[in-house]
This record gives structure tokens, C-alpha cells and sequence, in this order.
């Protein structure tokens, strides 16, 4: 599918809709999409020109006039290249413009990062995630775009959307924790309501309620005891996921390297771990598993079987 992607034509189906739902799919989940659907949305909101469409003719008859046809011929066909070298300019620094009004937050491993955005609604995001929003038209559209998770405590008003390339979820004033990483999706709401969208599917969320899903998955619901994520306090907690989603959190929050040998990270894991310790964080973790670990450097963590 990524070569498809490279293909000339390939741009102009997915805009005219003749992309197949595999070839869609595929697409909605690469890590280009979300960079093409902001080019989309910047072109759509360029003014487009107007021409007078008889001045430009009796202009260019009065200039070919002018010049007898040898000059004439090798003239227009220098114009011609310069009016197109200039409209490709003109688009470039058009596009600049615009996505210079984006503002592009980003934390890096092991950090996290509280924002205020312009309608007073307050984000914490977690480590290794990113959030993207128009500056000057958040106010009135309040949308932004997230990569990895996030909490948000929304203020009242229109619809607020936070967009991921797993699904959309839209909310009026609630809060609500976000999580969309690779082709996974988990929607936790504390209060209020949320609407979960991804493909056809659309769930209702309520105080006490969340739904995930991961690729070729549907929505599937489940309840939460907790008043915010365990995150926010400093702790990572996990129900039923793979080892592998396990060891890539424990990467991001203490901003190390585990290298898994021959452990199968396909394995079912249930429990916790702490941001402020990593000795104890990574005994939490893997004493259960029966999975000891050795440190090969600083940063770097190697682990095998008991």
C-alpha cells in the first residue's frame, strides 16, 4: 500500500473519492494523513482569483502586435514559464502563511505539559504527544488535531472536536482523556458527554463510561471508576493490553530503550507502574511477567525470560 501511495494519481482519487475502502483505510492510517488533510483544508480556505478574461485577450493581441513572429513565439513561451513559476510561488507562500498560523505543541519522552488554549479549555498532555490547532479560527470551530493522549477539561460553548487519525471525538464542555496511538483508540469520559466516532461507528459516552478499539475493530464499551487519569498523578495504569503497549509506555515516560529479545510481547498484562522510579517501575512490570531485565547502559534496558 505504501508504494500506492507514491503513485502519481493516487492524491486525486482519495480527493474524488475513488479510493477503494482497503485503499482508505490504509491511507487514514499512514502517517501522512493528517499532514494532506491540513494541505486540504489550507488550499480550501486560499481566495481564488478572479480574471477579466477579455482585457487579458486584447492585451496580449496589442502586446503579440508589437513583435514580429520569431520574437513573438520564443517571448510568449518565456512569459508562459514565468507566470507559472510565479503562481507556484504565489501558492507556496500562501500555504506558509497559512500554516503559520498553526500552533504545534509537542512533548518530549518522559515529560508532560498543561495548555491553556484561546477559549480557556486546559489540555495536559501526556509524554511523546502532540496536539495542533489554527490560532485564528479556534474560537469559533474549536477544533484541534492530537497524536498520542491527552486529558482535557473543556469549557462550555460550541462543539469541540479533538481529531486523531484512529477517530473523532466531539463534546460540548466535559472532560475527557484521549488516547490514539498507532491504530489504537481509547476514549475515557469523567464527566459530561462525549461522542466517539471511527468509520461507521459512533458511541454515546456518559460520567463512568469509555469505549476502545483498535484496527478493523469496532467500538467496544466499557466502565471507569476513577475522576481522571491515572497519569495525571504520576502513575501508568494498564488493563488487559499487550506487553508490547507496556514496554512502549514505559519507554516514553523514563525516555529509555528495552530491548525485548525472544520475550513475546503479544502477552496479556494487567497493572501499574510509577513515573518517579524506574528500578521499582520496571520490577512492577516484569516480576509478574516473570521477566527479568538487566541494564546495558544508562538508558538501555535488555530483558529475557526467567
Amino acid at each position: 500500500m505504501k508504494s500506492d501511495m507514491n503513485k502519481d494519481d493516487f492524491l486525486g482519487k482519495w480527493l474524488s473519492g475513488e479510493l477503494s475502502n482497503e485503499e482508505r483505510k490504509a491511507f487514514e492510517n499512514s502517517e501522512d494523513y493528517l499532514a494532506y488533510k491540513d494541505i486540504l483544508k489550507g488550499v480550501e480556505r486560499l481566495e481564488r482569483p478572479v480574471f477579466d478574461v477579455e482585457k487579458g485577450l486584447k492585451e496580449q493581441k496589442i502586446y503579440n502586435a508589437s513583435y514580429n513572429k520569431s520574437k513573438s513565439s520564443k517571448v510568449i513561451k518565456l512569459r508562459t514559464w514565468m507566470y507559472s513559476a510565479a503562481a507556484v510561488i504565489l501558492v507556496i507562500i500562501g500555504l506558509r502563511t497559512i500554516f503559520f498560523q498553526d500552533v504545534r505543541i509537542r512533548t518530549e519522552m518522559a515529560q508532560t505539559q498543561t495548555i491553556t488554549l484561546p477559549d480557556n479549555s486546559v489540555v495536559t498532555l501526556n509524554a511523546d504527544s502532540s496536539l495542533k490547532y489554527d490560532k485564528d479560527s479556534f474560537t469559533e470551530d474549536r477544533v484541534l488535531q492530537l497524536q498520542g493522549e491527552a486529558f482535557f477539561d473543556v469549557s462550555k460553548g460550541s462543539t469541540f472536536t479533538v481529531s486523531t487519525k484512529n477517530g473523532e471525538i466531539t463534546v460540548l464542555g466535559t472532560e475527557f482523556d484521549v488516547y490514539s496511538r498507532n491504530t489504537k483508540l481509547e476514549v475515557h469520559c469523567f464527566e459530561g458527554k462525549v461522542s466517539v466516532k471511527k468509520d461507521d461507528n459512533e458511541v454515546i459516552l456518559t460520567q463512568g463510561k469509555a469505549t476502545r478499539s483498535n484496527e478493523n475493530e469496532s467500538l467496544s464499551l466499557f466502565e471507569i471508576t476513577k475522576l481522571k487519569p491515572d497519569w495525571l498523578h504520576g502513575k501508568s495504569s494498564f488493563y488487559e493490553v499487550s506487553l508490547d503497549q507496556l514496554i512502549k509506555e514505559l519507554e516514553r515516560q523514563y525516555n529509555i530503550k528495552i530491548n525485548t529479545g525472544n520475550v513475546d510481547v503479544k502477552r496479556v498484562f494487567t497493572g501499574f507502574f510509577n513515573h518517579d522510579d524506574l528500578e521499582t517501575a520496571l520490577r512492577t512490570s516484569f516480576d509478574p511477567m516473570n521477566i527479568s531485565y538487566t541494564f546495558e547502559g544508562e538508558k538501555i534496558i535488555a530483558l529475557k525470560n526467567k
